[in-house]
């Protein structure tokens, strides 16, 4: 509303200023029997006060309606200056408290996503991030005018070098359980994980790589789990191919537009009530309608795991099923 009054001022001036315009125009040219072009210069300069040269009002009745219009146009030509002004110093203000009130709330998230970069690949991770509210992220671009239009009034942005530590401490590095790199420079990648790491050693970090060279740099510098978007998308395309069906459900899955099926992990912990109970004690798939994938233990992965399959602690459990079963699931086995 502030903003539409702020516009609606600069408007009513123009209006007005073109109205004094047409009036003085007419007025001159009755008054001092000129023509429509030396009334129009007649009229420009008694608006903008900058004082008269060739063209002066000769007639009585012209200097009285020069004597009229004068402090008319001086009025306008103030409210309309007003308005401009007001235009650049509010606009300049409440971007100013825009950043501080986001900066406020950044320093206050944790647990959080850090996205460096926020091109085609970044999308794709604002993509899922916008789809699970219980996901908080903080995305850095060099592009502000990119932050803007992908983003939402309610999303947090930096804007910066996300190889810089002072940027990367701006969006909470320290605080920060994630970090995804996704420039498309390998070296800049590398900067990144190696800079994140040193702030945070116990951050996970996803990071993208053009070059399949660059994985075990990226994997050296700390980087858990290295993407090269283009040879997935190359497996993807073979795959498609030889199993539509299969990357079809795939895609299901994991797309961020259809949320009713997911895939989740969840941790045991040591006093969870589903240590020592097997799947087929507990009846997992029947009682909470879930099924467990697999299950990530000491390192290794015990896939489709069998009915005897005990539960341990620290297991991570690979689990398929409809968003609120899995809410349901989660809240059973957490102590």
């Amino acid at each position: 509303m502030k903003n539409r009054q702020r516009y609606q001022h600069l408007i009513n001036s123009i209006v007005a200023m073109s109205a004094m315009c047409i009036i003085g125009m007419i007025g001159f040219s009755y008054f001092e029997n000129l023509n429509l072009f030396d009334a129009l210069w007649l009229t420009i300069i008694t608006v903008l006060t900058v004082g008269y040269g060739d063209t002066i009002p000769v007639t009585h009745n012209g200097k009285v309606f020069a004597l009229v219009i004068i402090p008319i146009s001086v009025g306008i030509v103030s409210y309309a200056i007003g308005a401009v002004a007001s235009l650049v110093v509010e606009g300049e203000l409440s971007t100013s408290m825009r950043e501080r009130k986001m900066k406020n709330k950044i320093d206050q998230l944790e647990n959080h996503i850090i996205v460096c970069g926020l091109g085609r690949v970044g999308e794709q991770v604002l993509e899922y991030v916008r789809g699970r509210q219980e996901m908080q992220a903080v995305f850095i671009d060099q592009q502000e005018e990119a932050l803007h239009k992908a983003l939402q009034a309610d999303e947090f942005f930096i804007v910066g070098d996300a190889t810089e530590d002072d940027i990367l401490k701006s969006a909470g590095i320290e605080r920060a359980s994630t970090l995804v790199a996704t420039l498309p420079s390998d070296a800049d990648n590398v900067f990144i994980t190696l800079t994140a790491k040193g702030i945070n050693p116990d951050i996970y970090i996803v990071s993208r790589a053009q070059r399949e060279a660059t994985a075990t740099k990226l994997k050296t510098a700390g980087a858990a789990k290295v993407i090269n978007p283009s040879s997935i998308g190359g497996k993807q395309m073979v795959m498609s191919i030889l199993k539509p069906l299969s990357v079809r459900y795939m895609d299901l899955v994991l797309s961020a537009d259809h949320q009713e099926y997911s895939i989740e992990e969840v941790l045991v912990q040591s006093d969870s009530p589903f240590v020592g109970q097997s799947l087929k004690t507990l009846d997992i798939r029947n009682v909470y309608h879930v099924t467990i994938v697999a299950i990530l233990r000491n390192g290794y992965l015990v896939g489709t795991p069998k009915s005897d399959e005990k539960f341990q602690p620290h297991d991570k459990i690979i689990v398929f099923g409809a968003e609120e079963n899995l809410t349901v699931f989660e809240k059973a086995i957490t102590p």
